[in-house]
């Protein structure tokens, strides 16, 4: 590596990035300082995690120079990388759910940091520097999502770390353990630590970078202080195109009922009660742990249930499975859509098929020609973007695969959908595709059940909202009349 004088941690020259039939990045520049929260948006498949991944050294540039902490980089491995003071933290975090704390932290790292004993007392001063106080005994496994996030950082910190880039870091936090993030990464911004923080989430950018870069399309469009673009300019340079709002004109098309639940009882819920109307979307609003997701599992007959009631169209519905469920016409998007909703190893077509494999099978075969009819239907009508509909559903961005598992419902034509997080880690613009979509599907005669961590997008997409709290639902709302601070508190009014 060659020495290199430099007033910026990192310097990145017209690095370009290719793999078969995709130019991945093509000449992208940019320079992050120290002691500074440096931003980066774009689309999935803009190039952000390509370009994270050259730099932490999972990936190879083609061309272009890398120059950090003054040394040119060329060939390097993860934990040359993390050694040179660069480490990423990844959306889908790094941990072994049965090692300990402390022996997470200090990994492969054992007996330079004196065994066991050394571990742990290395871990716990490096835990208390950013204020957390996580047992360095306590198993990873017995560890909430942001308690894990607190782990990578200590791990981070561990290598004595000039740069961290967080990816999507906030995708599952509560508000009250994002605020505990933010507080840390400004600890670390004030030690001159610098931050490269990718997100999809805009509020996030404005409300706590100085810096953001601009991805689309493997080009980097334009680095600005984050004081000095406005939000729809963001999302033009972003998308490519300018999107005058980020939500569609709310759907009004309410009709009759459509279900009904009473009395559903599981370990979680207590006695709930809901309604949801023929071509309504209503919004369920909760704290993480509330209940939400349990609620509409219960219902699609995914999770034990102690009791319950379910009426479709006026009838009693008996749902002891998602097969019932799907007889019954629900359909159900989950909210790991990577775990619970894809066949990652499998073909596009094959995921976007699956709910139609009983129409698809005859003596144990499938009908491919069918299966390849449904699949290319659904891609040309969702715009699905994949080289072929035999892509292993794996290489799609998370936008076109959450297209997919929509696509696979939205073939069985059901007249109750379930969206648990469904703009989840996807881009502005892909956003705004599933929200048009969702209009539609209500539009035709569909209902919605939304679930969202995202306040703004229950408020501009529901026609009703209700709270969930501790198990039970404790408050309906009409979201055109009713703030968020309303909605909110009544989310946070334990009983």
């Amino acid at each position: 590596m060659e020495k290199n004088n430099s007033d910026a941690i990192l310097k990145i020259k017209e690095v370009s990035k290719a793999f078969p039939g995709v130019k991945a990045l093509d000449r992208v520049s940019l320079e992050v300082f120290q002691g500074t929260i440096h931003g980066i948006v774009g689309e999935n498949g803009a190039g952000k995690s390509t370009l994270m991944k050259i730099l932490s050294g999972v990936y190879e540039k083609d061309s272009g120079e890398i120059i950090f902490d003054g040394n040119k980089i060329e060939k390097i491995t993860p934990i040359q990388s993390m050694n040179m003071g660069l480490s990423i933290i990844y959306q889908e975090l790094n941990l072994i759910n049965t090692m300990s704390v402390g022996e997470n932290i200090f990994l492969g790292r054992f007996a330079e940091t004196g065994g066991r004993i050394g571990v742990h007392s290395k871990a716990r001063r490096l835990l208390d520097s950013i204020g957390c106080k996580i047992d360095t005994q306590k198993q990873v496994s017995e560890l909430s999502v942001s308690d894990k996030q607190m782990i990578e950082i200590a791990k981070a910190l561990s290598f004595d770390s000039k740069l961290i880039i967080m990816d999507e870091p906030s995708s599952s936090l509560t508000a009250e353990e994002m605020q505990q993030l933010i507080k840390i990464i400004h600890d670390l911004k004030n030690k001159g630590i610098a931050i490269i923080y990718i997100s999809h989430k805009l509020d996030e950018i404005f409300n706590f970078c100085d810096v953001v870069t601009v991805m689309r399309d493997g080009h980097m469009i334009d680095t600005r202080n984050v004081n000095a673009i406005s939000r729809n300019e963001m999302i033009s340079m972003m998308v490519g195109r300018t999107i005058e709002n980020e939500y569609p004109p709310r759907p009004d098309c309410v009709g009759e009922t459509i279900l009904e639940i009473k009395n559903i009882n599981t370990k979680k819920l207590k006695n709930v009660h809901l309604t949801l109307k023929k071509g309504e979307i209503l919004g369920l609003v909760g704290l993480v742990g509330a209940g939400r997701t349990e609620l509409v599992r219960a219902l699609f007959g995914a999770d034990k249930v102690n009791k319950k009631s379910i009426y479709i169209d006026g009838k009693p519905a008996r749902i002891n499975n998602p097969i019932d469920a799907i007889k019954q016409g629900l359909a159900m998007v989950p909210e790991d859509r990577k775990l619970q909703g894809l066949l990652l190893q499998f073909a596009v077509d094959k995921n976007i098929s699956l709910a139609s494999l009983g129409k698809l099978t005859s003596y144990g075969f499938i009908n491919q020609k069918e299966e390849g009819n449904i699949s290319e239907r659904q891609i040309k009508s969702l715009n699905i973007k994949t080289p072929s509909s035999k892509t292993k559903i794996q290489m799609l961005s998370g936008g076109n695969q959450q297209k997919a598992i929509l696509g696979r419902w939205l073939e069985i034509k059901p007249k109750i959908l379930i969206l648990d997080e469904p703009t989840k880690g996807i881009d502005v613009g892909a956003k705004y595709e599933i929200y048009l979509l969702m209009k539609k599907i209500v539009e035709d005669g569909g209902s919605i059940i939304l679930i969202s961590s995202e306040l703004p997008e229950v408020l501009h997409m529901s026609n009703r909202v209700v709270t969930i709290c501790d198990g039970r639902t404790n408050g309906e709302f009409d979201p055109s009349q009713a703030s968020a601070d309303e909605i909110m508190a009544k989310a946070f009014e334990f009983a």
